[in-house]
């Protein structure tokens, strides 16, 4: 053999053993003791992330809630004086300002939660089902 061939299988080697050892990394949203979780504990856990988002995200919602009153309350004064001192392009403003978060907000899918992905993983790997 070569040494030009012998360096070839040296490196192919190498990188084969790194490639193995690179894909060992644990996945996003792992944590140690993963793989001993029972499918009543992810379910337990999914849940409660769940309902952590649902309460940013009602959160959100109110926020934008709040917002809207302001808005149509400026709209409302604009349009009882007749848009004087104004009051109509600070109206408009607003609502064009309210509707581009809007959009902007709705266009956005919400992050990804490496952490609810790696429970769905485990659910599908131990083959748990839904109790009735």
């Amino acid at each position: 053999m070569t040494f030009t061939k012998s360096l070839t299988c040296v490196a192919a080697l190498g990188a084969a053993l790194w490639t193995c050892e690179a894909a060992a990394v644990d996945p996003p949203g792992a944590r140690p003791g993963d793989d001993a979780l029972t499918c009543d504990q992810i379910w337990a856990e999914g849940s409660a992330l769940s309902q952590q988002e649902q309460a940013e995200r009602e959160k959100r919602n109110e926020e934008r809630r709040g917002q809207s009153r302001l808005t149509a309350g400026l709209v409302t004064a604009a349009a009882l004086t007749g848009g004087m001192g104004g009051t109509a392009q600070a109206a408009q403003k607003a609502a064009e300002t309210q509707a581009a978060s809007a959009m902007a907000d709705a266009a956005t899918p919400p992050p990804a939660n490496p952490r609810k992905e790696r429970l769905r993983q485990l659910w599908t790997k131990k083959q748990c089902t839904m109790k009735k």
